[in-house]
């Protein structure tokens, strides 16, 4: 009975984790927090030395 319970709570973990995902990939989460992001990413990024050279 026990190994059951342990299956069920698997799989309702792997269903729950496969959902979110999904809504990610469904509403282009991830991009959207890129372009949330991207003034901060900007500021870091400008503020680097760079060699002259390359």
């Amino acid at each position: 009975m026990t190994a059951l319970k342990i299956i069920a709570i698997i799989v309702a973990v792997f269903a729950a984790l496969f959902g979110l995902t999904f809504i990610v990939y469904m509403f282009n989460l991830d991009m959207k927090l890129m372009a949330a992001l991207e003034p901060v990413i900007d500021k870091v990024y400008d503020k680097r030395k760079r060699d002259p050279k390359v």
